[in-house]
């Protein structure tokens, strides 16, 4: 398998123009500091056989929050049905959707870092994408509030262009190696695979437990690893415990069921996606709509090809439509030109072909995503106590680390032609 020719991290794309506000600071500090509410994409009709319930966890991940809800309403897991998935390290309210089950079950729920705050019966259930956006509420602590003037001004042309559509931090793990696992089962390298999910330490871990167990795979100690990784691992532990008892490499992925792989695919595709997105934010046509073009339309998520460049300027300029970078697999969706030119190199250089997701344990239809996210509702206020309190929403899919980026770190010097102060 070739080596991947990385960006400096998997969510490292450029900045639009190279901008940075400079407020430094902190956030997540507490989970208030981050909140995010789901805008639905439509309210509970009062009657069905599925009960619609608006869940709000404090630092807990979706799926522990789905397990929970399996447990206390007596339904499988997996025919829970959610949006999408919300920050761990947060105040995050939700909605998800549960057949067969009364919403008096549901408001019943008692947990210490969960609650239903309401449970209305709906006549379909949740899918993945029901939803018209999110809002954040962000608290930034300890920020540089000399640069306040120029945080509001960096938000206003965010608001007025779009922010680059990439993927943040949460979609490659605590260990930001969730790309590199999803390229070692796409390649069906499964030592590489086991090497990763057990071993090789990151500085990203703050539990010491768990890097002495990476540190005792990868010194041999496949019993010392075991036994170390807490129960909440429970990948590791399970494919630990298939080595031990003999196991393939290729056996201790298999028994990890098929939930995980999805992650990893995911996190494959988005690292393949912010590659594209890296490029195009580079030369300044992320929200420009080149001939040979994909492009979306952000009131229809339709898709059509662009022939005349000119023609599409004022639509693109408008916000209506934006260019569109792949997410990879079989059947894929190419543009034409100079896009596919340039998505086709860099495939070339991760050794990644859409003939991998045909079949196999990656297998994934191609889809297309835009390159240019819309924000809205955005503000930026100071509170007494010096707390810069930062508010807006974005469509699903898009990931607010990236407006804190503009905001919170300072100009890309080599890049920025807005603002080179520190």
């Amino acid at each position: 398998m070739p080596e991947p020719h990385l960006l400096r991290h998997p969510a490292a794309v450029a900045r639009l123009d190279g901008m940075g506000a400079g407020l430094g600071g902190e956030y997540r500090r507490r989970h208030e500091d981050f909140v995010v509410e789901e805008v639905p994409l439509y309210r509970p009709t009062g009657q069905g056989e599925h009960t619609i319930a608006h869940i709000e966890k404090r630092g807990v991940a979706t799926f522990d929050a789905l397990l929970f809800l399996s447990k206390g309403a007596k339904v499988s897991e997996r025919v829970i049905g959610y949006a999408g998935l919300k920050d761990a390290r947060a105040i995050a309210r939700q909605y998800v959707s549960l057949p067969k089950v009364p919403p008096e079950r549901v408001l019943g729920l008692r947990h210490r870092r969960f609650r239903v705050l309401s449970a209305i019966r709906n006549d379909k259930p949740l899918r993945i994408g029901h939803l018209r956006g999110n809002r954040f509420t962000i608290r930034i602590r300890d920020a540089n509030l000399d640069r306040v003037d120029r945080a509001r001004e960096v938000l206003d042309v965010l608001a007025r262009r779009g922010i680059p559509n990439g993927y943040g931090r949460q979609r490659f793990g605590t260990r930001q190696d969730g790309h590199l696992l999803g390229r070692a089962m796409i390649h069906e390298d499964w030592a590489t695979f086991v090497e990763l999910l057990l071993g090789r330490p990151r500085e990203e871990e703050m539990n010491p437990q768990i890097v002495q167990a990476r540190h005792a795979f990868d010194a041999g100690d496949l019993q010392a690893a075991h036994d170390l990784f807490p129960l909440k691992h429970r990948n590791e532990k399970k494919a630990s415990g298939v080595l031990l008892r003999g196991g393939s490499p290729q056996d201790a992925f298999e028994a990890l069921g098929r939930g995980p792989r999805r992650i990893w695919l995911s996190a494959w595709q988005s690292y393949l996606f912010n590659r594209v997105l890296d490029a195009r934010v580079r030369d300044g046509t992320f929200d420009r709509l080149l001939e040979g073009d994909l492009a979306w339309l952000h009131d229809s998520s339709a898709m059509y090809p662009v022939r005349d460049e000119a023609a599409e300027a004022e639509r693109a300029r408008a916000g209506l439509a934006s260019p569109t970078g792949p997410l990879l697999g079989f059947e894929p969706a190419r543009p034409s030109g100079a896009p596919d030119a340039l998505e086709q190199a860099i495939f070339a250089e991760e050794g990644a072909d859409p003939e991998q997701y045909a079949d196999g344990p990656g297998k994934a239809r191609g889809l297309r995503r835009p390159l240019r996210c819309p924000l809205s509702e955005a503000s930026l206020d100071v509170e007494p106590d010096g707390g810069v309190i930062v508010r807006f929403v974005l469509p699903p899919g898009g990931f607010a680390t990236v407006v804190l980026e503009h905001l919170m770190l300072k100009p890309e010097a080599d890049r920025s032609t807005v603002d080179a102060s520190p």
